[in-house]
């Protein structure tokens, strides 16, 4: 890792940085820029998937032990978090993106810079994402459709949590801007906290004699609140050594420019979320409305815990990674690297995502029972593990693909792709399969395989033909700029 070079001393103006830093980055080396230097970077991140996969577990875990209405409860009531995860992720992407093709073009001020605009933004959004899932609480849980038995454990829970969201939001971004200077064992650290005060303090409220909140699902809420306000300020502790050192160089002026830039790579991140968000609760209302309907949302949510768990969290974490490095590859010029980087990070991610789909179809109700004892509800939890050794692959190429495209500041192709695969394909396939043809819970998962191939087939293309246009164009540019200029 190489450190920042002292601003105080000599602070040239951007182009001359640009052009004097092609094919060097700050604090990311040449090792890092390569398939094992990835893996290397994503091995942390690897296992703070696994730290914050565990928190949801607990709860899923401890509901799932009181009864089949309260598991489904924690998975209605997180589709809320989700929403608010989905707007910090498109926030935190957007940061991540500008912070990592800053660092990479040798330009720390402008880094510090969108790291501040991204802190602030997420500071306003946290504060209306708290009050509106409050507010909105009980009209999500009644769009589910589940039983009065569920309504009453889902309200408070999720009303808890919606206090958790705002230094949720903040986190995010905080976690996003120390992925972008490669510290990812510091997130690794930032995670570990906010998992032991959450898992901890939630054990103690719920099992504790001398709490008010024994035996309630609230004390799990409350212990994630706590959680998050704690992992705020120890990220705050972090930038403060390293992107915020004492009186640092500030880029000032374009911050309608900047805000631009927030709005074109963000917004549609956060739109493409919010269609995974959307087909989730559209399928749990479509399972609400079938027979023995409490039952098949508990699967469904076991089976999203395993995928989550076992495959999607860990794939996140290399996907988050590729947009670190090839947004440091895009500041520093170097597009054909950065190309050729997320082809071979995609090769990587498909081939461990088939062995982890493997896995999981052929240990689907062992890994069910973690979450459940209820012998239907793992009758149902087998039929959706059973396509993972093909889901989890078509999951890996899409997830990394994107990414590279968002390192890049290509957003607009992912929100297209998860738009028609999501809303065009998934629900409507789903409506069919399980009540035109009356195939239930099995054509609900048919159509999620069917969406998933959709998604994957639309990456590879856009992949190949935009990001390709995008690096040609770029090049030709470069080779069009006069020599004064460089």
């Amino acid at each position: 890792m190489k450190e920042l070079e002292d601003e105080k001393t000599h602070h040239p103006n951007e182009t001359e940085v640009e052009c004097k830093t092609i094919g060097k980055t700050t604090y990311l080396d040449e090792s890092d820029m390569t398939l094992s230097g990835a893996l290397r970077l994503s091995l942390p991140l690897v296992a703070t998937s696994f730290v914050f996969c565990l928190i949801g577990a607990v709860d899923m875990t401890i509901a799932g032990w009181q009864s089949a209405a309260a598991q489904a409860a924690v998975g209605i009531a997180d589709q809320c978090i989700f929403a608010t995860m989905l707007i910090g992720t498109g926030l935190a992407a957007a940061t991540g993106c500008f912070v990592s093709q800053s660092l990479g073009a040798n330009q720390p001020s402008r880094a510090r810079q969108y790291a501040i605009d991204g802190l602030l933004l997420a500071l306003c959004i946290g504060i209306l994402a708290s009050i509106s899932c409050y507010v909105g609480a009980q009209a999500l849980i009644e769009f589910s459709g589940c039983t009065m038995a569920t309504k009453s454990v889902a309200l408070p829970y999720l009303q808890t949590c919606a206090f958790g969201n705002l230094p949720f939001t903040i986190v995010l971004v905080q976690a996003a801007i120390l992925r972008s200077m490669g510290h990812t064992a510091q997130c690794l650290k930032l995670w570990s906290l906010i998992g032991i005060i959450s898992i901890a303090g939630g054990l103690y409220l719920f099992y504790g004699n001398e709490t008010t909140m024994t035996n309630s699902l609230t004390s799990l809420a409350v212990a994630w609140d706590i959680g998050a306000v704690a992992g705020v300020g120890l990220a705050a502790h972090f930038l403060g050594k390293t992107l915020f050192t004492r009186n640092p160089v500030m880029e000032s002026g374009q911050c309608l420019a900047r805000l631009k830039n927030f709005y074109s790579v963000g917004v549609p991140v956060l739109l493409s979320e919010a269609c995974c968000l959307l087909s989730l609760a559209a399928i749990y209302a479509l399972l609400g409305r079938l027979p023995d309907s409490e039952r098949l949302q508990a699967a469904y949510t076991v089976a999203l815990k395993i995928e989550e768990t076992f495959g999607i969290l860990p794939l996140l974490a290399l996907s988050t990674v590729c947009a670190t490095l090839v947004g440091h590859q895009v500041g520093a010029k170097r597009l054909i690297q950065a190309r050729r980087l997320g082809w071979k990070l995609t090769v990587a991610a498909a081939l461990g995502m088939l062995i982890c789909g493997s896995v999981i179809s052929n240990a689907g109700l062992p890994l069910g029972a973690l979450f459940t004892a209820d012998a239907s509800v793992l009758k149902q939890v087998f039929i959706s593990t059973a396509s993972a050794n093909i889901s989890l692959p078509l999951i890996a190429i899409s997830s990394i693909l994107f990414a590279a495209l968002e390192g890049a500041g290509e957003t607009n192709l992912s929100l297209i792709a998860q738009f028609t695969g999501y809303i065009l394909c998934r629900l409507p396939l789903a409506y069919f399969f399980a009540v035109t043809l009356e195939f239930g819970y099995s054509g609900i998962w048919l159509a999620i395989v069917i969406s998933r191939l959709v998604i994957g087939i639309q990456s590879l293309i856009m992949y190949r033909t935009k990001f390709s246009g995008y690096t040609t164009a770029r090049l030709v540019e470069s080779k069009s700029t006069p020599n004064s200029a460089k």
